[in-house]
């Protein structure tokens, strides 16, 4: 009887031992589907329990984008029931057919109320593959929630090998820049300059102390080549010191005796307008031709308009005459009078019915 009695309990510890272990393998299945939300319509997260569950983060303030899940799931032949539970949440819930993205209903969820339920039924005559979108945000700075139950021919979908998701870009700490900015542009923080060490600071300093000795160096290099004199002026100048040895000679002695050589001066001397021919090869006489040639060369032109002059002759006998390379300016205007305007200044004005005839000849 004993033994029977162990027997007894001991079945019944590990039945609720088994009990708990498929309780906890449950919610941990449930928690992981909900949690494993796609953001991509073509790699839609697998339903694989009649129920989901998930949250939509608070976005920026101005920032209108909406936040989209993809979720796929089968049906069999029949009435597909959907229940579903919102909390702070505005947007649209669509059951498409996964086949030709076929709309087979839609949920419009406003955020006017606490806590919304709704729910409906779907018909299906042969067994569908579905794609579930839920797509909202929340109207304020709390998150938006959302809970969908299924129910009557609804079946889990299978999950298929290498259909998985690729991994999106993940943004780094390392990758940002001192600015932080939110999603639509608005400064968040500023991250503070690190203040220098004193090692870095006597770095700086003697790096700026050698270039400022290296370009004192460089000056005084290009100031002392400058004083130099160029190598064609020094040629000329052993030259000239070479031929001003003259040798001077005694009538009383016969002993002959070099006279000490001067030092020769920098300075250069002009050259005299007969070596400047000597120099060019020419003779004086060409030198004067070439001269009167530039000179007549360089005289102006006369002017075309001295041999032309201007003749008004009045009525009473009386008459006005200039060159045209005197007068700068001769005319009638509407009222009638003659306006003569020379280049001294002068401005006379006469009637134009005093004036019997002009001329330019």
């Amino acid at each position: 009887m004993k033994n029977e009695k162990w027997k007894i309990e001991g079945q019944t510890r590990g039945n609720k031992i088994c009990r708990i272990l498929f309780c906890v393998l449950s919610l941990v299945f449930c928690v992981f589907s909900a949690s494993a939300q796609s953001t991509d319509q073509s790699f839609p997260t697998s339903i694989k329990s009649n129920e989901i569950g998930g949250k939509i983060a608070a976005r920026d303030v101005g920032d209108p984008r909406l936040t989209s899940y993809f979720f796929v799931f089968n049906g069999t032949q029949g009435d597909v029931f959907l229940n579903v539970k919102t909390a702070n949440f505005d947007g649209d819930i669509d059951v498409f057919a996964a086949e030709n993205l076929r709309p087979l209903t839609k949920i419009t969820v406003f955020s006017d109320v606490p806590q919304t339920e709704t729910g409906r039924v779907i018909y299906l005559r042969k067994p569908e593959r579905m794609i579930l979108r839920v797509q909202g945000r929340s109207p304020n700075d709390s998150p938006a929630t959302f809970s969908l139950k299924f129910a009557g021919s609804f079946a889990p979908a299978l999950t298929i090998a290498g259909a998985d998701a690729p991994e999106l870009p993940q943004v780094k700490t390392e990758n940002q820049s001192d600015i932080q900015v939110n999603s639509v542009g608005t400064i968040i923080s500023v991250k503070p300059k690190p203040a220098p060490t004193p090692s870095e600071t006597a770095k700086k300093t003697e790096d700026t102390a050698e270039e400022t000795k290296s370009s004192e160096e460089k000056t005084n290099d290009e100031k002392a080549a400058e004083d130099l004199p160029p190598a064609n002026e020094a040629e000329k100048t052993s030259d000239a010191a070479t031929k001003s040895v003259a040798v001077v000679t005694d009538s009383t002695t016969e002993n002959a005796s070099t006279a000490t050589p001067k030092k020769p001066r920098r300075r250069r001397a002009a050259p005299t307008r007969k070596s400047r021919a000597a120099m060019n090869g020419k003779t004086s006489e060409e030198n004067v031709a070439d001269t009167k040639n530039t000179a007549a060369k360089k005289s102006p032109a006369p002017n075309a308009l001295e041999n032309v002059r201007l003749l008004i002759l009045f009525k009473d006998g009386t008459k006005i005459e200039r060159q045209m390379s005197e007068v700068l300016r001769v005319g009638v205007d509407k009222s009638g009078v003659l306006t003569l305007i020379t280049k001294d200044g002068a401005i006379a004005r006469y009637s134009i019915l005093d004036v019997e005839k002009m001329t330019i000849e």
